[in-house]
């Protein structure tokens, strides 16, 4: 405990020999006074007493300040494990790249620093690496996020169009395209991206920009919406030289046929341009805002009423194409059935030797062969008639086509 300087007991007043000042001692009137005259107990600790004036104070600061400007004064008995084991474990979670311990050392390494510890520089090291460990880690987290989030977006901008245009040809045809290029062959897109891409992000206008829809966008009938475009194979490349569109479907035989393909993926090439990267994304088929499609065509909506007539047109030409091959199969087979009628009439007339009109007619049976050959000739007029308007419509409906092509 606290010591004054000088050596040996220190006997205070009233205790051991008298010591009284004047004006003290036994007051008349008064019995004996309490700590004069001599003691007969023991005496008291004399370390418990500072000396005159107390003891010097640092500064001249008392209380807890003191603790502040001279600390070494204070200082208590510390370990340096904190801080130690704060460096070490923040070198090991550098060098392993072990990002889920580093707040670890950083507790670590603020715990040695609080308080009068040894090796609070250890501790500062430790605690600095560590934390400058947590913020990268949280850095390469928020970026991460932040490019999943806008490469979804991307993905969402950059095939809006289609997804629009697959909801009205889908609604049309009741399934949905075998291909991006249906949609163009039928007029549901442009061939290529050449306006409306004033208000997508810089990014994505870069990578769209006048080019094919097939050129940053990956398709598959009877796909899913979560597909990134992973495993694709090109449906014109796998389905051979077609002649049409129903071939086509019929290419992929009847387990795989496409015609009745209800869903459908389509994925984005990403920013960078390139296909097998992270940033390939499916594209958001149930947008918030479906995309308007006038604005493929610089807004004028006179343009889109022409594209819809077109293509309107174009599926009565493709309705007119098959009725043609119908009437003109249907042709052929009248042409041989009336071939065959008047080949057996000629036999029988042959065999019984019929050689007017009233002797065909009087014959039963020739008569008969006579009336079959008449309506088996009708029926290929009708025909060949029914042939002939479906050719005159077709040919007015193309002349209508290109002259809507024109405007």
């Amino acid at each position: 405990m606290n010591q004054p300087p000088n050596q040996g007991p220190q006997v205070p007043p009233g205790y051991g020999a008298p010591n009284i000042p004047p004006g003290y001692g036994p007051q008349p009137g008064y019995g004996p006074q309490p700590g004069y005259g001599p003691q007969s107990g023991p005496m008291p600790a004399s370390a418990s007493y500072p000396p005159p004036g107390g003891y010097p104070q640092p500064h001249g600061i008392r209380g807890m300040t003191r603790q502040i400007f001279n600390p070494a004064a204070y200082r208590q008995a510390g370990s340096g494990s904190w801080a130690a084991a704060s460096l070490i474990l923040s070198l090991v979670s550098a060098f392993f790249c072990l990002g889920m311990i580093s707040p670890l050392p950083m507790i670590l390494g603020l715990v040695g620093l609080v308080g009068n510890k040894r090796a609070k520089g250890l501790a500062f090291v430790g605690f600095l690496l560590s934390a400058l460990q947590v913020c990268g880690w949280v850095a390469l987290l928020a970026l991460g996020m932040h490019q999943v989030y806008w490469a979804e977006e991307y993905a969402s901008n950059g095939g809006a169009p289609v997804v629009a245009a697959i909801g009205e040809f889908k609604k049309d045809n009741q399934r949905v395209p075998y291909s991006l290029e249906e949609l163009v062959e039928n007029g549901y897109l442009p061939p290529t991206w050449v306006a409306g891409t004033d208000e997508l992000p810089g990014a994505v206008k870069t990578v769209v920009d006048g080019k094919k829809w097939s050129e940053f966008l990956r398709y598959e009938a009877g796909g899913n919406e979560l597909w990134d475009g992973s495993g694709w194979v090109d449906a014109m490349a796998r389905s051979g030289d077609v002649e049409d569109w129903d071939d086509l479907g019929s290419a992929f035989g009847s387990a795989g046929s496409m015609s009745a393909q209800q869903t459908y993926g389509l994925a984005f090439v990403g920013v960078d341009g390139i296909w097998g990267t992270t940033d390939d994304k499916a594209v958001k088929q149930n947008p918030d805002a479906p995309f308007d499609l006038t604005k493929l065509n610089g807004g004028d909506s006179k343009t889109r009423e022409i594209t819809q007539k077109k293509r309107e047109l174009q599926k009565m030409l493709k309705s007119l194409e098959g009725k043609e091959e119908q009437y003109a199969a249907a042709v052929t087979r009248a042409e041989k059935a009336l071939a065959d009628a008047e080949a057996d009439l000629k036999k029988v007339c042959t065999q019984k030797k019929l050689r007017t009109l009233d002797q065909v007619k009087g014959d039963k049976v020739a008569a008969e062969q006579l009336l079959l050959v008449g309506e088996t000739r009708k029926l290929l007029m009708v025909t060949q008639k029914k042939l002939e308007n479906a050719g005159d419509t077709r040919a007015q409906l193309s002349i209508k086509v290109k002259r809507l092509a024109n405007q």
